[in-house]
């Protein structure tokens, strides 16, 4: 037998030869035992720190308002975004921190927990996922949790008040469910109640994902046999669908019911349609540096190895029903080029399991003596950074900006008035206030106006709108946006960039100009 057909050889004695005499034994529960251990030390470490700081992060403040929303409007069946009914991300994760408030958990631990919870599903989920890839071969599984915890912006994402890690799971546990459904059909089940659950944590990215993976299986199963028939005729896939259908539908299902069909088309929409649709100016696309960068960030030196041995994971493994994953990966940088809408960073943990799967695939099963292989990947995951990060590495510490913006906030809510509209000049990104920041600490839960651009104000006036008496904090460069337009203005105090203000009414000259 040649070099090459060792390599490529996939029973489980030749694994077991190569990726086990990583550590010398023979035993299969090895492995498994050190993943657990591995797993419950890089979590427990940084669960710890969840508490510490505050928020600063601008997504952040959306969880904020929308997770403390429930408990201000009486209300846990909408919700709440500037203190009004908000359709743009369904309720699960925000539940999840509004039942820990409520429980008396501290305002950050609260907020951050579900995050650091889901990131514990994540290195779950990325074990069985390499086990499902791997299956002969152990070792994968400790050695792509252990890359997925080497990540800055996984334990980012896992230590804020952020939706990602969450959509990160459900996606892991899909795909992992998926690939095993293939072989264990009532795996299906565990596919639909994901597909499902995620579609009411964040967005419907599992079942992308899902779709994604099962439309490359069937086009490419000339190589590999498992063509559509397999799973569309499978009584397991056609329930778990119904499941995944159900849960995904019932919360839209109930907000259209009560609010119309603008649930679905700000949802929808807006919040996915929008963003990914290509437009029309080609030119405006992002280049390929661009979306290089996006995939890369800060992290090239795991993610291009990872890149590079996903591509290369169906010939190198001979499991040709994996020539899914790179096309499934391929798909979603093609649609971030070609996306017209804003698309963060983020949005790349989605893939990060699959990724670090994929290069500890290709390590495990490199004809290499075992000490060689051992050095070679704890030296990877070292120069990384992780496996564990610190508080300021992980940007748990706000900056000064954020104290200063809540200060002010906090003081205004409680000087205004009842009979006092609230305005916020927040249009320019170098001085903007995160919004649901506002809504939280500075608008004594009632809604408030928002001018869009340095002539909104003027058009609010106008509109009829804004009448006054009024209150309100403008970056100070644009005062005179605001100040030739209302009567008795009165800087109450000034804190730079931002200047604190009240105004008894509008000028009934500025308000007709502006009608015109």
């Amino acid at each position: 037998m040649t070099s090459s057909d060792t390599r490529h050889e996939t029973s489980p004695q030749r694994d077991r030869k190569v990726s086990l005499g990583f550590f010398e034994t023979p035993s299969r529960y090895l492995p498994i035992f050190i993943t657990i251990v591995l797993i419950l030390w890089v979590w427990t470490f940084q669960a710890r720190m969840i508490g510490l700081g505050a928020l600063d992060l601008y997504d952040e403040f959306y969880t904020l308002d929308r997770t403390t929303g429930f408990a201000r409007a009486g209300d846990w069946l909408n919700v709440y975004t500037h203190n009004e009914l908000n359709f743009r991300k369904p309720p699960l994760h925000y539940w999840f921190g509004g039942l820990l408030l409520d429980q008396g958990m501290d305002l950050p631990a609260g907020l951050r927990a579900p995050s650091m919870i889901f990131a514990l599903g994540c290195l779950g989920a990325t074990a069985l996922l390499a086990a499902a890839i791997l299956p002969g071969n152990l070792w994968a599984v400790p050695v792509a949790v252990l890359f997925l915890s080497t990540s800055r912006r996984f334990w980012i994402s896992a230590s804020q008040a952020l939706l990602d890690t969450g959509a990160m799971f459900f996606v892991t546990m899909a795909l992992a469910a998926t690939i095993l459904a293939l072989r264990r059909p009532w795996w299906w089940y565990v596919v639909g109640l994901a597909i499902g659950l995620g579609a009411l944590q964040k967005a419907p990215i599992a079942f992308i994902f899902v779709a994604l993976f099962l439309l490359f299986t069937g086009l490419t199963a000339r190589w590999h046999g498992t063509g559509f028939r397999s799973f569309l005729g499978n009584r397991h896939f056609l329930t778990s669908m119904l499941v995944a259908v159900g849960l995904w539908s019932s919360w839209y299902i109930f907000q259209v019911a009560q609010h119309g069909f603008v649930v679905l088309k700000v949802g929808f929409g807006e919040q996915m349609i929008d963003r990914f649709a290509p437009g029309a100016d080609v030119s405006a696309k992002r280049s390929l540096s661009a979306v290089f960068d996006h995939l890369m960030g800060s992290e090239a030196l795991l993610r291009l190895p990872a890149v590079l041995a996903l591509a290369i994971l169906p010939w190198w493994l001979r499991r040709f029903d994996l020539l899914a994953l790179p096309l499934m990966v391929l798909t979603y940088l093609a649609a971030v080029g070609f996306a017209e809408g804003g698309i963060s960073m983020r949005y790349t943990l989605y893939i990060g399991s699959t990724l670090a799967v994929a290069l500890a695939a290709v390590l495990v099963t490199l004809p290499v003596r075992p000490r060689t292989l051992t050095a070679l990947i704890l030296l990877l995951a070292l120069a990384i950074g992780g496996p564990v990060r610190s508080p300021a590495d992980l940007r748990l510490f706000p900056r000064g900006i954020r104290q200063l913006q809540v200060d002010m906030l906090t003081r205004l809510s409680e000087e205004q008035k009842p009979s006092e509209q609230i305005v916020y000049c927040n249009w320019d990104p170098k001085t903007r206030i995160p919004p649901g920041a506002v809504s939280y600490y500075g608008s004594a839960n009632r809604p408030y106006f928002r001018p869009d651009g340095p002539d909104g104000f003027a058009a609010l006036v106008g509109s009829g709108a804004i009448s006054g008496p009024m209150r309100g904090i403008c970056p100070t460069e644009y005062i005179p946006t605001v100040e030739p337009h209302v009567t008795g203005f009165q800087v109450i105090d000034t804190r730079p960039p931002y200047t604190y203000w009240t105004a008894e009414s509008v000028r009934p000259a500025a308000g007709t100009a502006t009608g015109d």
